[in-house]
């Protein structure tokens, strides 16, 4: 997993890879304050999902606490 800011969307995002590709995003906008997921390959386990979207809700929320993003 890769945490990335994204200045252009303003936010941050957690990203899941295989290999070199990212196959699916949680994003958190520091605008609306608010989680989304974007996945890029079909049949992604549930329990991968689950601990990404797990993840994404600790790491991206205190790294916003932390920063003040």
């Amino acid at each position: 997993m890769i945490r990335a800011s994204d200045l252009k969307r303003e936010g941050m995002s957690l990203e899941l890879h295989s290999g070199s590709r990212a196959v699916a995003e949680v994003f958190y906008s520091d605008i609306t304050r608010t989680f989304t997921i974007s996945v890029f390959e079909q049949d992604l386990p549930l329990e991968v999902v689950e601990q990404l979207i797990s993840s994404a809700r600790v790491g991206l929320l205190s790294a916003e606490r932390v920063h003040g993003f």
